[in-house]
């Protein structure tokens, strides 16, 4: 399956990224081979193979349970309100209205 340079256009107006020409055309190729690898799995015969929650037998949850008290409790919350939140926003080098501007990581 192609992925042309439109629908990879059309991804990074959706996510609001940037990046160029270059990275467009890669992105475009390696999505589709990425398509064609799942094509591929779609014609392996698994009939023979029982369904499985995991891979490995015997996994558990190792993280703690989520609570309303963590490590910032008592402490002022990081919030776009806060003063440290602010300071930390305007320290930032790059931004676009909300969003801070970070370097493309392909």
């Amino acid at each position: 399956m192609a992925i042309l340079k439109e629908d990879i256009q059309h991804l990074k107006d959706l996510a609001r990224l940037e990046f160029g020409e270059d990275e467009t055309e890669k992105l475009a190729k390696d999505l589709g081979e990425v398509l064609l690898y799942v094509e591929t799995l779609k014609e392996a015969d698994v009939s023979g193979v029982s369904e499985k929650a995991y891979a490995l037998e015997g996994i558990k949850n190792v993280f703690r349970k989520d609570s309303a008290e963590g490590p910032l409790r008592g402490a002022a919350e990081l919030d776009r309100k806060s003063d440290l939140a602010k300071e930390l926003i305007y320290a930032f080098p790059k931004k676009d209205g909300d969003y801070l501007k970070v370097k493309p990581i392909l």
